[in-house]
């Protein structure tokens, strides 16, 4: 049986700024090319409905 998720928890006061000052900051090379292998495994599944 699934159990329930529950919901995420707000972000606030510091954390909140700290959140969202790190994603939108640029990624480094390492997870650009993480980001791309990815992306290529990614396109190579076939999904059938």
């Amino acid at each position: 049986m699934a159990t329930k998720i529950n919901p995420t928890p707000t972000l606030k006061g510091k954390d909140a700024i700290r959140f969202l000052e790190y994603i939108n900051s640029p990624s480094s090379k390492e997870e650009l090319e993480s980001l791309k292998k990815a992306d290529e495994i990614f396109k190579k599944i076939k999904f059938e409905h």
